[in-house]
């Protein structure tokens, strides 16, 4: 199974989440989920059966993940998923936040001044207001909105040459913000290769120009035996982003 891709979407002023994963060889598909507010908008799936059955590996299943990520990136920024939209949220009453409910607690009982040395008289308390407590749904719905709202840090990978085991190989990556689309500027990236068999080892440092682009050139060394993959990290004041890629 490849590591799929995240990407957060505005629209609108909405925030769609797309998530794209591979389900694996024992169920060879791919699919795009659309999240809007912690809800599943819309879903798409496709078989790569066929793939598997010419002979193809990783590379071609990567190719077709990235394809239909991008397809489904590109019907929300089209206004393909307005009307979905339109309608849960009409379903849901036009409300797309999880409303928290405030209970306020009684003020502090005042002490009354003794007018004479008699024993005061006992000061009247009220029981503390008891918060009702959520529901676990509401808790992760509350929290995925929080965090569609925050600016985040998206990395795509805009091209790619040789990615092989013992070959020269070039990544082309943009990095972007998630709320307004425009690139990162000064963005840190490193690509480091794992293994079965040995420690990670760097091989390439880069950092994106004024337009959010990294080139990177380097060479994967050779592996006598087990499995590997690429790991791309970046680093910015937004926020941290990794893609994956086995070798």
């Amino acid at each position: 199974m490849i590591t799929g891709y995240n990407t957060d979407v505005r629209h609108n002023e909405v925030v769609f989440h797309v998530q794209t994963e591979d389900k694996g060889a024992a169920n060879p598909q791919i699919e795009s989920l659309v999240y809007v507010s912690g809800q599943v908008l819309v879903s798409k799936k496709a078989s790569y059966a066929s793939l598997l059955a010419e002979g193809h590996g990783d590379k071609a299943i990567l190719a077709l993940m990235d394809q239909q990520h991008r397809t489904m990136i590109a019907a929300i920024r089209h206004g393909k998923l307005d009307d979905k939209w339109a309608a849960m949220n009409a379903a849901r009453g036009g409300n797309t936040s999880v409303q928290v409910p405030i209970v306020k607690l009684p003020p502090p009982d005042e002490v009354r001044p003794e007018a004479t040395q008699s024993r005061p008289a006992p000061i009247e308390r009220s029981e503390p207001a008891v918060v009702p407590e959520r529901s676990l749904d509401q808790v992760i719905l509350e929290y995925l909105t929080h965090e569609a709202d925050q600016e985040q840090l998206v990395v795509t990978l805009e091209g790619e040459r040789d990615l092989t085991i013992g070959q020269a190989a070039s990544l082309l990556l943009r990095a972007s913000s998630s709320k307004s689309g425009q690139p990162v500027t000064g963005v840190q990236v490193t690509v480091k290769m794992i293994s079965t068999v040995a420690e990670p080892r760097m091989l390439a440092v880069g950092q994106s120009d004024e337009s959010g682009m990294i080139a990177l050139r380097f060479d994967i060394p050779t592996l006598g035996r087990g499995t590997a993959a690429l790991i791309v990290s970046a680093v910015s004041a937004i926020g941290r982003a990794e893609l994956k890629h086995l070798l």
